[in-house]
């Protein structure tokens, strides 16, 4: 069996590579400045380089049934787990920076004599123990503040976290409620409880405090980590597929996401809809007919399959086109290149393909579009 430790390094690393994806795309399309993106990607792919060491490390070591990886849990909770263990992973490490940028939301304190006992001592002790995974004990801390001061918001957001994701997600969330009741405009508590409502399948819950937050004057590290658990297509693939999962009609006024949002829902049901993720992206294209993440989507899924070239080959020249319109909107986008090339080279247009990879620079490609790129390459020499 795969081990516990290697199981959460993959799918850490499934999911940064997956939220450099979603950056790249955001820039192309403008929805990030180029500042924000260069900084967050960084900081993802110098993670997954972490991860991807560290996991070669345990392979180099490991059993050989440990190298097997079967994949029992369908691709929509898949994707549930790759948010849960990457927020963990950023936000009990860095989640205590949020508080640190927000401030400390705590009482007068007239303690004499002993700082260590006052709630801001408290609370800084509870910060390092979080710091040093110590989270049991981080949590007794924060009892401890609540002690002193029932209702001090950090205390209640912060121990409802960690309890959350150290096993007890209902507790975890009561505590959550209630420092929001004490507090509604504290960023730190509204995330962490979009997060948790969203694991919980409560999508509309979930969208109700994502727009409580967008009416907030946030840390930026709260917006980084809501990027970071993909949390806005998470939340609207959600709403979509249990409004529109029967086959009703696609109503984009009934999910509460941006246009590219929703665009980047439809990549998550492909996973497990693909007939509901077509519509999707449909109506996004029907809204917004340059909408990048919608041309490149659909038009990857339709027309870089063999099987859909040979079988329907009217519909996989459809897909064909989407990415020629992704290239003429966006000439300079590694991925809608990369993917017009696999789809020309699908088609059997070597040369076409070909013209396309020679605008890239393989060095200058993060390392899971250097595999298609050489792939593609490969298939048309």
């Amino acid at each position: 069996m795969e081990s516990p430790r290697r199981k959460s390094l993959r799918i850490e690393r499934d999911f940064l590579l997956a939220s450099i994806d979603d950056l790249d795309a955001e820039l192309a399309a403008d929805d990030i400045a180029e500042a924000d993106h260069a900084a967050i990607s960084d900081s993802y792919t110098r993670r997954a380089a972490q991860v991807m060491r560290e996991l070669e490390g345990l392979d180099s070591g490991s059993e050989s049934n440990d190298r097997l990886e079967p994949r029992q849990t369908s691709p929509v909770m898949l994707r549930r787990v790759m948010t849960v263990a990457g927020v963990v992973l950023v936000a009990l490490v860095a989640g205590v920076l949020l508080a640190r940028s927000s401030g400390f939301r705590t009482p007068t304190d007239t303690v004499t004599g002993d700082i260590r006992r006052s709630s801001a001592g408290l609370l800084a002790e509870a910060d390092t123990l979080t710091r040093e995974g110590r989270w049991s004990e981080a949590v007794e801390v924060y009892d401890e503040v609540l002690d002193i001061a029932p209702a001090n918001v950090e205390a209640l957001t912060y121990r409802g976290w960690i309890t959350a994701q150290t096993g007890d997600a209902e507790a975890g969330a009561v505590s959550i409620d209630e420092a929001i009741a004490v507090d509604p405009d504290y960023p730190d508590a509204r995330v962490f409880a979009a997060i948790l409502a969203n694991n919980n399948q409560e999508f509309d819950v979930a969208a109700g405090h994502l727009q409580a937050l967008d009416n907030l004057d946030r840390p930026d590290q709260v917006d980084a980590l809501i990027e970071a658990a993909a949390l806005r297509p998470s939340v609207a693939a959600g709403q979509i597929a249990q409004r529109f999962g029967g086959g009703e009609p696609i109503d984009l006024g009934q999910v509460d996401a941006s246009t590219d949002d929703v665009a980047r829902a439809a990549l998550i049901l492909d996973q497990v809809d693909p007939v509901l993720s077509f519509k999707v992206f449909d109506a996004v294209l029907a809204t917004d007919p340059e909408n990048l993440v919608a041309l490149m989507g659909k038009g990857r899924r339709l027309g870089t399959d063999a099987d859909i070239r040979q079988q329907s080959p009217a519909v996989a020249d459809e897909g064909l086109r989407l990415l020629d319109r992704a290239v003429e909107l966006r000439p300079g986008n590694a991925e809608a290149r990369l993917y017009r090339a696999l789809a020309l080279a699908v088609a059997g247009d070597k040369s076409g393909a070909a013209d396309d990879l020679s605008t890239l620079d393989p060095a200058a490609l993060p390392e899971e579009l250097v595999q298609l790129y050489d792939l593609i390459a490969e298939s048309v020499t």
